[in-house]
């Protein structure tokens, strides 16, 4: 039998699309994972590996060793080396802030002007003005940057004397870092309670917010939470943007007498008023015994933010209500 050429051509075309609708296709490969985002804030509780010696608060014998949650020596000295900054820091992309761990209890600021976390390589040489930054406030006595007090018979009391003050590292993340300190027992005038900060910093954002609230109670009578900027600068004015209260300066008033701006912000329910006080313009909220949330932010004419000028600040200080 003599096959026709096309005949047989059309067959073989047949048999192939048969064969072909039948084989599975392979299925699609899934998506790549998105990317794993960069961490930008951190929470740094570095202390040497003993215990502190009152005899000698300049010891260091190794390695900083991170902690999960200390209790703080009553007889910790200032200026003591035993935890490297003198207390904890939060850092972000941004700023970087910290607190005495001592019985002064202030707030300092770290200016940047990198946006790398580098607060965990930083030497005891952070005065000094670096390629990363540098310690851009003078405390002293003050307030400094928000540092929390209480308002008592026209005198401000700051966090200092308690049974027990202990640091806990409660959120070192990405996005966002939190310590708690809770203070044990504390003691203003004649009167004992128990108060536990919230501190917290946020990726993107040159301010810090503060969390107070008093355990098992409201505040005694007549006390009312505070907190407040250092006076470097004769004055600080004070204004409204939505429902926020705003207090801040700027001009030549970092460590290096550069420009540098300070802010705090709260909302206007709890009813913050300017008090008078020697070293720091002082803010007290009138309306908040159990609980306050209130904000502090720097911005240094070095940094990231590019703030020159007292409206760029003020700006930048409107923003944060928004935020």
């Amino acid at each position: 039998m003599k096959w026709n050429p096309l005949l047989l051509c059309c067959l073989v075309v047949m048999l192939w699309a048969c064969n072909s609708s039948s084989v599975e296709t392979e299925p699609a490969p899934p998506p790549p994972p998105p990317p794993v985002q960069d961490k930008q804030t951190q929470a740094l509780l570095l202390k040497q590996d003993f215990p502190f010696d009152p005899a000698d608060k300049n010891k260091v014998t190794g390695d900083y060793v991170a902690q999960a949650k200390i209790v703080v020596p009553a007889d910790l000295a200032t200026q003591s080396k035993w935890i490297m900054f003198e207390g904890p820091v939060l850092e972000n992309d941004r700023i970087a802030y910290r607190y005495y761990a001592d019985s002064r209890h202030r707030f300092d600021i770290y200016g940047k002007t990198v946006a790398d976390l580098v607060m965990d390589t930083v030497s005891w040489q952070y005065h000094d003005i670096m390629n990363w930054g540098s310690d851009i406030l003078k405390v002293g006595n003050s307030l400094g940057l928000g540092s929390p007090a209480i308002w008592y018979q026209d005198s401000l009391y700051t966090l200092s004397v308690c049974a027990e003050k202990t640091i806990e590292v409660v959120e070192d993340g990405a996005q966002r870092s939190m310590i708690r300190t809770t203070f044990t027992d504390l003691q203003i005038a004649e009167d004992t309670f128990t108060v536990v900060q919230d501190w917290s910093l946020n990726a993107g954002q040159s301010w810090s917010e503060i969390t107070l609230r008093v355990v098992n109670g409201v505040l005694p009578d007549g006390m009312a939470f505070a907190t407040g900027i250092v006076k470097h600068l004769p004055t600080a004015v004070n204004g409204h943007s939505d429902d926020y209260f705003y207090l801040m300066n700027w001009g030549e008033q970092s460590f290096h007498q550069e420009n540098m701006g300070m802010a705090i912000l709260a909302k206007q329910t709890y009813q913050p008023v300017t008090v008078a006080d020697e070293r720091s313009h002082a803010l007290a909220f009138q309306d908040a015994k159990q609980t306050v949330s209130y904000r502090f932010m720097a911005a240094w004419e070095r940094d990231l933010t590019e703030v020159k000028k007292e409206e760029d600040f003020l700006r930048l200080v409107k923003n944060a209500t928004q935020e």
